[in-house]
């Protein structure tokens, strides 16, 4: 039976700024943090590899997980990130058990979870904001249950004929981000710690979208957001943003150690259209 059901969005979401909400930052039992896609975007019928980032109280879990893509489409009454169909067994097409996973897209995704009609009555997904849709990638790791997004390459259903066809030939896929070497290794213990977490620039990609008020396409830049967690003490912070029309390429927070002795930290980077990078570090309280 499962323990919990937790959602990894491979989508970026709004940073939480309450100080004194710790539920998010700090690991006090197992928890997916992220689930990888290598490609972070490909079309519907391309081969996509899959990683989990699985934390515990103890440091990253390294038991494998089992996959699956998930072929349930979500209907409007539902408000969750994927469909209740994807818990079940008939809605799934099962990639196996790994550490990482590599399997085709399914090739009517863009039908299921993108701006074609889907069959059965269900209506066509909208896009998030960074105009993207996302194909669900089930994973159970030792009794956790979660659901990565991997981004899918979709046509524009409703724009111009001349608009969509030049979208189509110049949109480029979203490549996952990185993140620079994070150097920290002891830290004193109960005591304030700034924590920075830095990506080159060119982890930041422009991307074409489309504008559905003006019906043409413009540039945008990928807007940034690092998840912050740990195995003790308290972050101030769960998450840091950074906008897309802002140029910066690093992100802080304060981390209050625990008593001495040894703890985790990971850095989870997220780009606006679902590429992500992490970083974990094993850090000597003393």
């Amino acid at each position: 039976m499962m323990r919990r059901a937790v959602v990894a969005m491979l989508g970026l979401s709004a940073a939480c700024a309450d100080p004194l909400d710790q539920r998010l930052a700090i690991i006090d039992q197992p928890r997916v943090l992220a689930v990888i896609a290598e490609p972070a975007e490909a079309r519907p019928g391309a081969m996509v590899g899959y990683s989990a980032v699985i934390a515990s109280t103890e440091g990253p879990v390294t038991a494998p997980p089992s996959w699956a893509y998930c072929t349930a489409p979500k209907p409007p009454t539902e408000d969750n990130a994927v469909s209740t169909g994807c818990i079940d067994d008939e809605a799934l097409i099962v990639l196996g058990t790994a550490p990482t996973v590599t399997g085709a897209l399914p090739a009517d995704g863009c039908i299921r979870f993108g701006p074609d009609v889907p069959p059965g009555g269900f209506r066509p997904r909208a896009a998030d904001a960074s105009g993207g849709y996302y194909q669900p990638v089930r994973v159970i790791a030792d009794a956790l249950l979660a659901f990565g997004l991997s981004r899918i390459t979709c046509k524009l259903p409703t724009a111009p004929g001349e608009v969509a066809l030049a979208y189509d030939r110049g949109y480029v896929a979203n490549a996952n981000p990185e993140l620079e070497p994070v150097s920290l290794d002891r830290v004193p213990a109960e005591t304030a710690v700034s924590l920075t977490a830095a990506w080159p620039a060119s982890s930041v990609e422009t991307y074409l979208y489309y504008d559905p008020m003006s019906q043409t396409l413009i540039d945008r830049r990928e807007a940034m957001r690092v998840s912050w967690f740990a195995t003790g003490g308290t972050i101030d912070v769960d998450a840091s943003a950074v906008g897309e029309d802002d140029d910066a390429t690093t992100v802080s927070t304060t981390w209050h150690t625990p008593a001495a002795g040894t703890a985790w930290l990971w850095f989870v980077l997220r780009d606006s259209r679902g590429g992500i990078a992490v970083e974990a570090r094993s850090i000597t309280v003393e």
